[in-house]
C-alpha cells in the first residue's frame, strides 16, 4: 500500500480479502486526504446543527427535536433506497441488530446529552463530548483486541487539549445538578463509542448507505414511545412555527441523513476512533460558523485550539492505515 493511504479493509475481520478483481466487499486503498476531508464536512454538518437545534427546541422540547430529525432523516435516506430491495431486505433481516445500533450511537447518546445540556455550559458539554475518542480507543482495545498505539494516545490528549484551549475551559459546578449532568455528558460518551466500535463489529461488509438507514429507521421507531411520555409530560414553551420547521428539515437532511452516510463511511474506511474524533472538530466548527456567519472575532485560542485539534485528528488517521494494513 502507498504512503498517505488507508486501506478500507475491516478491523477484526477474520475471513481472507476477496481475490477477485474489484470484487463488491473488495477493499480499496483511499487517500488519507478523503478521510481528513470527511472529518472536515462531518464535523462542519453537526457543528452546524446546534444553532437550528436551538432554534426548534423550545416549540418541540429536546426529545421531540431528536425524533423528528431523525424521522426526516430516514426519510430522505428510505427514498434514495426505495428501488433497492436487498438493502432493504437487509435492514429487515438484522432490524434487531439495527436497534442495538441505534440505542448505542443514537437514541441513548442524545437522550443523555439532552438531559446534560440543562445542568451544563455549552463550553463544558463540548468538552466531555470530546472525550468519546478516549472511550473509542478503550472500547476498541477490550472488544476488536486492537493494540492502543502512541499515535492514539497523542491524538486524544492533543485533542482534548484542544478543544479546552478552543473553549476555554469552562468549569462546571459540583452541585448535585452539575455533577448528574456531567456523569449524563460523560455516560454519552461511552456509549458514542460503544455504538462505533459495534457499528464496525457488527457490519463490517454493509455498505454506508446500508448502515444508515437501518439505524434511522431503527431509532424512529424505537423513539415513538419516548416521544409520546414525553409529550404527555410536558408542553412545549413556544409554537411550531415556519422557522422551526426548517430547522428541523435542514439538521434531518444534512447533519442526520448526510451526517450519518459520511460517519459509517469513515468507520468503514479508517476505523472507529478515527470516526470517533469528529467529536474534536464538533466544536471547532462551530467557532468557525461563528466567525463566518456572525462576524464574531478570531482569538488566539481558536488559531491555537485549531491547530492543536487537526494534529489531534491526523495523527489516528495515519494510525488508523496501518492498524487495517495489520488487520488484513
Amino acid at each position: 500500500m502507498k504512503w498517505g493511504t488507508v486501506s478500507a479493509s475491516v478491523e477484526g475481520r477474520s475471513e481472507a480479502p476477496s481475490p477477485v478483481p474489484n470484487a463488491p466487499n473488495e477493499p480499496e486503498a483511499v487517500p488519507r486526504w478523503k478521510v481528513l476531508g470527511a472529518l472536515l464536512l462531518l464535523g462542519s454538518l453537526w457543528g452546524g446543527s446546534f444553532p437550528l437545534i436551538k432554534t426548534a427546541a423550545p416549540a418541540l422540547g429536546p426529545v421531540g427535536v431528536t425524533h423528528a430529525r431523525l424521522a426526516v432523516g430516514a426519510m430522505v435516506l428510505t427514498l434514495l433506497t426505495l428501488t433497492s430491495r436487498r438493502m432493504w431486505q437487509i435492514v429487515g433481516r438484522r432490524f434487531a441488530a439495527f436497534l442495538v445500533l441505534a440505542a448505542l450511537n443514537v437514541a441513548g447518546p442524545l437522550t443523555l446529552v439532552a438531559v446534560a445540556i440543562v445542568g451544563l455550559n455549552a463550553s463544558m458539554a463540548a468538552i466531555l463530548n470530546a472525550t468519546t475518542p478516549l472511550f473509542t480507543v478503550v472500547v476498541a482495545a477490550i472488544w476488536l483486541g486492537h493494540r492502543i498505539s502512541w499515535r492514539h494516545a497523542l491524538g486524544v490528549a492533543l485533542g482534548v487539549a484542544g478543544v479546552v484551549v478552543l473553549l476555554g475551559g469552562a468549569p462546571v459546578g459540583l452541585d448535585g445538578r452539575g455533577l448528574m449532568s456531567t456523569a449524563a455528558s460523560l455516560a454519552a460518551a461511552v456509549l458514542y463509542a460503544l455504538g462505533g466500535v459495534y457499528a464496525r463489529r457488527a457490519f463490517p461488509e454493509e455498505a454506508p448507505l446500508t448502515v444508515a438507514l437501518g439505524q434511522l429507521v431503527a431509532a424512529t421507531v424505537m423513539m415513538i414511545p419516548v416521544t409520546i411520555v414525553t409529550i404527555g409530560l410536558s408542553r412545549p414553551s413556544a409554537p411550531v412555527t415556519r422557522e422551526t420547521v426548517l430547522a428541523v428539515l435542514i439538521v434531518g437532511v444534512g447533519a442526520t441523513a448526510g451526517g450519518y452516510l459520511l460517519y459509517f463511511w469513515i468507520i468503514r474506511t479508517a476505523g472507529p476512533f478515527a470516526a470517533s474524533t469528529v467529536t474534536f472538530l464538533v466544536p471547532l466548527a462551530g467557532a468557525g460558523l461563528g466567525v463566518l456567519w456572525l462576524s464574531e472575532p478570531v482569538t488566539s485560542g481558536l488559531v491555537l485550539g485549531l491547530i492543536i485539534i487537526l494534529l489531534g485528528v491526523g495523527l489516528p488517521t495515519q494510525s488508523s492505515k496501518r492498524t487495517t494494513e495489520r488487520d488484513n
